[in-house]
């Protein structure tokens, strides 16, 4: 077991302690093994780079934030794992507090969304990884997301929370790309009001790879993850899941409850975004692979007034249950506005609550289904 402060950490949040904790990284990685953060604040003017068997243990008042003085570009991160063209296997982080500083001088978002060159505003990053494991973690202040993920898989991620003084634009919680296989999620919380300032979950199998956030993620599929306690008080959107041509099968999601500002569960395929992943004159039979997703135990309500329904399917799908959906009346404050609404598909038929609220078969692009009061249960398959 080795420990940041005999490598020259000092954790007073005016020295840079980038160098030192990088040099204990090399060393638990050359010899295994667990790398413990002591109490402190950590300023990380350079990206962290961890590799295959390293497993931090970081202090629950271990906090290591993003230098707000040094200029970032494409590549930077708070974390990363080291070889992402190789892969790495066997990685795992316990505690701490992993900021981003989005009040930073320079931790700011590029204006030009399509500069190559740009950074993402990532704050932990995880690409081309087996068996990652994330826990007890909290993740404050994200520029953009707080953490993204492509290529991973065999992972267990429990017991995050988000936090920030800040809400930004695309402040995703844990952000999945494509190539993502077979992980559990445990315990995700917002603990500061307005997290997550974008989507709690983002299973984007499809996405805008041109844009400064995506920046070196692929399009792939998104198959087998269970999730089991999601929550947020005020969130933008609690899950989403973007399929246009990549596959999202065999995603599990129970004891959710979130308050949202925007949607409940989005399956919008990016229609409505800045930069849209499609023409719709030109995929008439709809877009997206959605198969075998369930959801159960899942408390929902607006927090704000609008004309959103809660869950919006507008993404092919081949099966999704539901089983305990729950509008908080309560809480809600937008009521009159739809529980789900179904459009732009094809060939998708719809049963809610058995059919006595509600059923339908869409069979033409333009056809529109929405259920304006409550059920519980849902099923949705393609016909």
């Amino acid at each position: 077991m080795l420990n940041v402060k005999d490598f020259g950490a000092v954790g007073n949040g005016s020295t840079d302690d980038s160098p030192a904790l990088q040099r204990a990284l090399d060393s638990c990685a050359s010899g295994g093994g667990v790398l413990v953060i002591p109490a402190g604040d950590y300023r990380v003017a350079s990206t962290l780079k961890i590799s295959s068997g390293t497993r931090i243990e970081a202090d629950c008042a271990a906090r290591l934030f993003l230098c707000g003085d040094t200029k970032k570009q494409r590549g930077d991160f708070l974390i990363t794992n080291r070889d992402h063209f190789g892969g790495d296997s066997d990685i795992s982080i316990f505690g701490g507090i992993w900021d981003g500083n989005n009040s930073g001088r320079c931790n700011t978002k590029d204006p030009d969304l399509f500069n190559k060159n740009a950074w993402s505003g990532t704050t932990v990053d995880f690409y081309n990884v087996r068996n990652l494991r994330l826990e007890s973690m909290v993740l404050a202040n994200s520029v953009t997301y707080n953490i993204r993920m492509c290529r991973i898989s065999d992972f267990h991620i429990s017991d995050i929370s988000f936090y920030s003084k800040e809400k930004a634009f695309n402040q995703d919680g844990l952000h999945f790309g494509g190539f993502v296989k077979n992980g559990t999620v445990a315990n995700v919380r917002a603990i500061s009001k307005g997290q997550t300032n974008d989507d709690m979950l983002a299973f984007n199998a499809d996405d805008s790879m041109e844009r400064l956030e995506n920046l070196d993620l692929e399009r792939g599929p998104i198959e087998n993850i269970s999730v089991d306690g999601v929550y947020a008080e005020d969130c933008h959107t609690a899950v989403r899941m973007c399929s246009v041509d990549s596959p999202i099968r065999g995603i599990k999601v129970k004891n959710m409850e979130t308050g949202v500002r925007c949607y409940a569960l989005n399956m919008d395929a990016a229609r409505y975004c800045r930069t849209p992943l499609f023409r719709g004159e030109d995929r008439p039979r709809g877009v997206g692979c959605v198969e075998n997703v369930e959801f159960e135990n899942f408390t929902m309500w607006f927090t704000c007034r609008t004309e959103n329904p809660l869950m919006c399917l507008e993404t092919n799908i081949g099966s999704l249950s539901m089983r305990g959906v729950r509008r908080d009346q309560e809480r809600d404050r937008s009521p009159g506005s739809a529980l789900l609404r179904a459009s732009n598909v094809c060939g998708m038929r719809i049963t809610a609550d058995g059919g006595s609220a509600g059923e339908a078969l869409l069979e033409k692009m333009s056809d529109r289904f929405e259920v304006q009061g409550t059920a519980s249960e849902f099923e949705i398959r393609g016909s």
